[in-house]
């Protein structure tokens, strides 16, 4: 059953009605449109044509991304949105209870931080990186986020941090209309073990390089999900539509390893 919350302006509902909301406002995909003012007059937060002030904000990223992010975490991919001045993300919770949840575009950093649960890890040491394949280390994540053995896949001391300390795993990637000459995406992924985190760079050789990281260069790296200013192409009227994040999902390869 849906609600609204409409001090927080959190919308509850089920994840296809969330992905058929934010459907119908990107423009992105199709929905049925008279299920989702159903859905929305249920939760007492008004109309697509006319909805509660609060949601209304929270909705306005959604019509005018200049930001999209994708967020993957515990095998789960969830799209997120920037527009001028707020981020909204469609947070996945048990599929009844999903959640759009918006808040100010200056708090997205405090957000992950507290979502991915980072904070102070051990200093125990560590090798400075580790090479690996792309498909083995995949595989040891995809176990451990199904709560399967992976001992032995890896070399340590990794293999051990991940077999028997794994906590979890995330990406986090944004696009942007870029400036001339600048980037227009960035990605982050790391795995979350007791031993302390680690960041996962892959390359296009099939091979990925795991380092550990602090707490502290995973905030900094997080704040890079918002491009500074002189990164964006300031005259696009919106992110292109073939790059707005609307649908979630299972991660391709944990289903295909779990399967």
């Amino acid at each position: 059953m849906s609600a609204f919350n409409p001090t927080s302006g959190v919308l509850t509902a089920s994840r296809a009605e969330i992905g058929a909301l934010a459907a119908l406002v990107t423009g992105v995909g199709h929905a049925d449109e008279t299920a989702v003012d159903a859905m929305l007059a249920d939760a007492a937060a008004g109309s697509l044509a006319e909805p509660h002030p609060r949601l209304a904000a929270a909705l306005a990223p959604l019509g005018r991304p200049i930001v999209g992010v994708r967020l993957a975490k515990s095998g789960y991919l969830m799209p997120g949105w920037v527009g001028e001045g707020r981020f909204t993300l469609h947070a996945y919770r048990s599929g009844d209870d999903d959640q759009l949840v918006s808040m100010p575009a200056e708090h997205l950093v405090h957000f992950l931080l507290w979502l991915l649960q980072i904070g102070p890890r051990p200093r125990d040491p560590r090798p400075a990186e580790i090479a690996v394949q792309a498909d083995v280390l995949n595989r040891a994540v995809a176990l451990r986020l199904g709560d399967r053995d992976s001992a032995g896949l890896l070399p340590e001391p990794l293999d051990g941090a991940i077999a028997h300390g794994f906590r979890d795993w995330w990406l986090a990637s944004s696009h942007w209309p870029p400036a001339p000459g600048a980037p227009g995406s960035i990605a982050l992924e790391a795995i979350d073990t007791d031993a302390g985190l680690w960041s996962v760079q892959q390359l296009e050789d099939g091979t990925a390089v795991v380092r550990p990281v602090t707490p502290l260069s995973t905030m900094l790296a997080l704040g890079d999900l918002l491009p500074d200013g002189d990164l964006v192409d300031q005259g696009a009227a919106r992110l292109p539509l073939d790059s707005t994040p609307v649908f979630g999902g299972p991660i391709s390869w944990v289903a295909e390893i779990l399967g």
